[in-house]
């Protein structure tokens, strides 16, 4: 009896035009997070330093995407809406971290960011900071941002005491640049791993201070002193 019923009414919707749905897939709605690519940094309750600091985030931590308002991220803090600066956070959909954390860049060293990439004054003779300066006690590890081949490792010139390494990630080749190390821990043409102790921060070559110059270039060492060349500002890659 309970069939027949049903068929009926089935029947009559049918009848009056009604249609039943036939199960469709429906597509998840994509969600974004941002996750910290510095040492430390400043969460503010709006979008400009003017704004109260409420709070400080630390590498690898990661928050709700909410939006974006300049070179501002809003993002989600402790239940809050705060805001922190767009050029030290990646974004990435929630379902994708596990292929962005495989193939960043680490950050080489801990210390503070003192110089970031871009424009410069001029005053030590560049006009463009092909790489970004971490400042940290003497001594501090200096690590391989990724896995490669040494192809320099000496004391010359403005970078002092300095390591290059090649790497190919995902195809695309990368040269790795550190600079006025203290002590080198490798050798030219050695194999380092991804994380693995290459030196130590120091002030060596041009330098007034004890930190890390650090360079991540597309393919090989370009230099230039007043453009990018084929550098990229390694937050992007972090």
């Amino acid at each position: 009896m309970k069939k027949q019923l049903m068929t009926i009414t089935l029947g009559a919707l049918l009848v009056s035009g009604l249609t039943v749905p036939a199960s469709t897939p429906v597509e998840a709605a994509t969600s974004y997070k941002v996750q910290v690519t510095t040492n430390v940094l400043n969460v503010r309750t709006g979008p400009s330093t003017s704004y109260q600091k409420v709070g400080s985030a630390k590498l690898g931590q990661t928050f709700t995407y909410l939006g974006a308002t300049g070179s501002w991220t809003k993002i989600s803090y402790n239940g809050s809406t705060r805001y922190v600066s767009s050029t030290y956070v990646k974004k990435y959909s929630s379902t994708s971290l596990q292929t962005v954390t495989a193939n960043k860049f680490l950050i080489p060293t801990k210390g503070t960011l003192t110089q970031g990439y871009g424009p410069a004054s001029g005053k030590y003779g560049y006009t463009f900071h092909n790489g970004i300066d971490l400042a940290a006690a003497k001594g501090t590890t200096v690590q391989a941002a990724a896995t490669g081949q040494v192809i320099v490792a000496r004391n010359y010139g403005a970078y002092g005491n300095h390591v290059m390494i090649s790497h190919t990630i995902n195809g695309q080749a990368y040269t790795s640049v550190y600079a006025h190390m203290d002590r080198l821990n490798v050798v030219k043409g050695q194999t380092v791993a991804k994380g693995a102790k290459i030196g130590t921060v120091g002030n060596t070559g041009n330098s007034f201070g004890n930190h890390l110059h650090f360079e991540i270039h597309k393919n090989k060492y370009v230099y230039s002193s007043s453009t990018a060349a084929n550098s990229v500002n390694p937050y992007t890659l972090f």
